[in-house]
């Protein structure tokens, strides 16, 4: 591996499953020497901050197949990390548990499948769905080799110029799929299409979030959905270098302003690529310092109320992909008035995957399932627990 910067930082942050209160951050594009292959992940903890080494390595030149690690998805249902594989026109599937340069599960292409770029994962309908400039595919959750979609998009230049960044609300049955538009004099803005999970053929749009009040930039970097709250989280760039995190409702439309925006020098993104959520911190991770503009950093943002990143700073790493994940624990999150008493014990009521249900306040559960006073949040948020 090697300091220097790759093409591109992008980051995705998936599921999350544990053992614990923690997660794994996987980072995708990781730098060989020369930096024109880019076949492993590196993998560090959440809660890592400042010039730090990966825990491990996911990947390499031997037995991963890989030659691009450019976004990464995690699914949650199958305990699977999904990999576009850019360079290698392919899609691999691996065990999230896997380390090292080991054969992936399975891999899948297609004939019409150029470059992927992003990959979603409608869980409901058993469905993986894939993007690369051009296209929308959807193919089985199990495809393997060349598969065949069970549906895909036209050519259509007149709506869609270069798709980049891909997220699946399930809510809405409806997928969302960055793109930018010629506004003239040879400069371009930024737009989120949005589509049916079903579309094929010809690309109709059901909305579209674009227009000067937007903000959005010169181009779509990355964009994530939150469930939990029904907002979208979208990363832009700017010729300058500069971005901003916009958050978005999921039901937005048209040219509408951004309901929180991250933006200026303090932020520290120059040339940033990447997005990911992390529910169990509450934190956007953003991957900055793409296309050697600068070392490339990781940085964590506290959402609601927003707070000053904190950096990690990927020295040996190419960050293209975020995603992280926990495993087989007991856990809770309070969405409610009332914390439910169904989770496994106060403490995590209280623990940090809570505080942001409740404005940043704890929201703690006595035998009555009373909160705590001042945890105030939507009506319609719920105390619920669940094992991953």
């Amino acid at each position: 591996m090697t300091c220097r910067i790759a093409l591109m930082i992008t980051a995705l942050l998936g599921g999350l499953v544990g053992a614990d209160a923690r997660a794994d951050v996987f980072a995708g594009k990781t730098c060989e020497p020369g930096c024109n292959l880019y076949r492993a992940m590196t993998i560090f903890g959440d809660a890592m901050t400042g010039d730090t080494a990966p825990l491990s390595l996911l990947g390499g030149p031997n037995q991963s197949g890989m030659l691009d690690a450019t976004d990464l998805t995690y699914d949650a249902g199958e305990r699977t990390l999904i990999v576009s594989d850019f360079y290698g026109q392919k899609i691999h599937i691996f065990s999230r548990d896997s380390r090292g340069d080991v054969a992936p599960l399975r891999s899948f292409s297609n004939v019409f499948l150029g470059q992927p770029r992003n990959v979603a994962v409608a869980a409901a309908q058993n469905e993986y769905i894939v993007i690369d400039a051009n296209f929308i595919f959807a193919f089985p959750r199990g495809a393997s080799g060349a598969a065949t979609a069970l549906r895909m998009t036209s050519y259509d230049p007149a709506l869609v110029q270069n798709l980049n960044g891909l997220a699946y609300r399930s809510s809405s049955d409806e997928i969302f799929v960055g793109d930018y538009y010629d506004i003239g004099g040879g400069q371009y803005a930024g737009e989120i299409l949005i589509f049916p999970r079903t579309i094929a053929g010809a690309p109709v749009t059901t909305r579209r979030i674009a227009g000067p009040a937007t903000q959005m930039g010169s181009w779509i970097a990355d964009i994530h959905y939150n469930p939990s709250t029904d907002e979208l989280y979208v990363l832009t760039g700017a010729n300058d270098g500069s971005g901003s995190v916009l958050t978005f409702a999921a039901g937005a439309n048209g040219d509408v302003a951004p309901i929180r925006r991250i933006a200026g020098a303090a932020t520290g993104m120059v040339n940033a690529a990447g997005l990911g959520f992390d529910d169990n911190s509450n934190e956007l991770l953003v991957a900055s310092g793409s296309f050697n503009a600068a070392p490339p950093h990781m940085l964590g943002f506290r959402v609601l109320p927003l707070a000053t990143s904190h950096r990690v700073a990927t020295s040996a790493a190419r960050t293209l992909g975020l995603t992280a994940r926990r495993a087989g624990m007991t856990w809770s999150r309070c969405r409610c008035r009332t914390c439910s008493p169904m989770a496994s014990n106060n403490s995590e009521i209280a623990s940090a995957r809570c505080v942001f249900f409740c404005h940043m306040r704890a929201c703690r559960s006595g035998k009555n399932g009373r909160r705590t006073a001042g945890c105030r949040v939507p009506s319609e948020w719920r105390c619920r627990s669940g094992t991953a």
